[in-house]
């Protein structure tokens, strides 16, 4: 179904530019016969890089630098300005349907359409028209330009990594765990814009933060249960004195889970939480932390799959207290949760802190305006990034440090997150 809609948004933008570009090259341009060519074949011929990845993705790693640097760079640098156009064009379209679809009910009937032909060659109004078309080209020019230098800057832009330093107040924290350290990272995406090498190059970010606790909530692959053997040869280094763990995310359920949950928990130093949890001792004090499952939907309705996981992970947390004599009110509770977008319901279950990804923090964002994200995940959630709070839970969303669809970032750069528990 996601695949369904990326497509189509994908496709249609494309072909929105397409049919304006074709349009402007016969008013413009009607005597040239080259011009023509261009615009009748340039959909199918810019695309072709497109064909080979959807039949590809899982070798896109095996394309050599060279080719990779002269034919894809170039090619998701125009995808990604050819899409920002594409959108422009359709926000234009739909401020202009009111008036359009006016107007063709109008030309229906004689009379009316009679008198709108006779006011729009009236000499003001043509005057007026072509000041506004001058004004839209103008415009579009600008907003092109604007397009390619923005994607050329998210395309060698995209592992230029922030890291964030982050406090966070736990209610109720007690003094010994306090100043305790944690590393987040989200959504790797090992796999085509994810390489070995460049993994290597988080790893070491990543110790380099000295942190008492690393976590990973999920999207450790992108698409095949092959991508998860780079990731655990980056990894295995990582380092962290009180643990090193992960949850699994959606692009991980899309091959073979079980697959990539084996390599992960054999090959790396990485404890994989499958809805279950462990209970950290810190300066003589107990610390639980919990990691659920996850379903291969990237949707943000209610998702019934995750939230009885979350009751089984947090009724195995339950029973493991209970064997060790705790008390599960009073020993604060770290949870890996993928997806951010049910935090409300979450909140009532007695959590502290929630560590998510998925969302990559929007990836491409158009505009930030307060807490308005501009992006396609923005369109579907509030919870995009940074600290959210509900009641006496907190939750914290990550950006990311992998992308998804295209290897472009744009007011979004991947982030590696030092929290500090206060």
């Amino acid at each position: 179904m996601f695949l369904t809609i990326f497509l189509s948004v994908f496709f249609g933008l494309q072909i929105l530019v397409f049919i304006t570009f074709r349009r402007f090259v016969r008013l413009k341009y009607p005597d040239s016969g080259f011009l023509k060519i261009i615009s009748n074949y340039s959909l199918i011929v810019l695309n072709l890089p497109m064909i080979y990845i959807l039949f590809n993705r899982r070798q896109m790693h095996q394309v050599p630098d060279l080719i990779y640097d002269l034919i894809f760079t170039p090619y998701y640098i125009f995808l990604g300005a050819v899409l920002f156009i594409g959108l422009y064009l359709l926000i234009g379209k739909l401020i202009k349907l009111p008036f359009s679809v006016s107007v063709w009910i109008l030309n229906l009937f004689k009379k009316t359409r009679q008198m709108l032909k006779e006011f729009f060659s009236k000499p003001p109004v043509r005057k007026i028209d072509k000041s506004r078309r001058a004004f839209l080209t103008t415009t579009t020019a600008f907003v092109s330009g604007y397009a390619f230098i923005g994607s050329t800057l998210g395309v060698l832009d995209s592992h230029d990594y922030e890291i964030v330093y982050k406090d966070i107040k736990i209610n109720d924290l007690p003094e010994e765990i306090a100043g305790t350290t944690i590393t987040l990272i989200s959504d790797t995406h090992s796999g085509p814009y994810m390489d070995e090498e460049m993994m290597r190059v988080y790893a070491k970010a990543i110790n380099d933060l000295r942190s008492d606790i690393i976590m990973i909530p999920g999207d450790l692959t992108n698409s095949s249960m092959q991508e998860v053997h780079p990731f655990v040869n980056a990894f295995k280094s990582l380092k962290a004195n009180k643990g090193i763990y992960a949850s699994l995310g959606n692009h991980d359920y899309f091959s073979n889970a079980e697959y990539v949950a084996k390599v992960v928990q054999n090959e790396s130093p990485i404890k994989l939480l499958r809805n279950d949890s462990d209970i950290i001792n810190i300066n003589g004090k107990d610390l639980c932390i919990m990691g659920l499952e996850d379903t291969r939907q990237s949707r943000s309705n209610q998702d019934n799959v995750i939230m009885k996981y979350l009751d089984i992970t947090i009724e195995n947390v339950k029973s493991k207290m209970k064997e060790q004599n705790l008390d599960y009110n009073e020993i604060p509770k770290l949870a890996l949760i993928h997806k951010p977008y049910f935090f409300e319901e979450m909140s009532d279950k007695n959590i502290d802190l929630i560590l998510s990804g998925h969302t990559h923090g929007g990836q491409v964002v158009l505009a930030k305006l307060g807490p308005v994200n501009i992006s396609f995940a923005g369109a579907v959630s509030k919870y995009i990034s940074g600290i959210y709070e509900s009641g006496r839970s907190k939750m914290y969303v990550s950006r990311g440090i992998g992308s998804v669809a295209l290897p472009v970032r744009y007011n979004c750069p991947p982030e590696i997150t030092k929290i500090t528990l206060v």
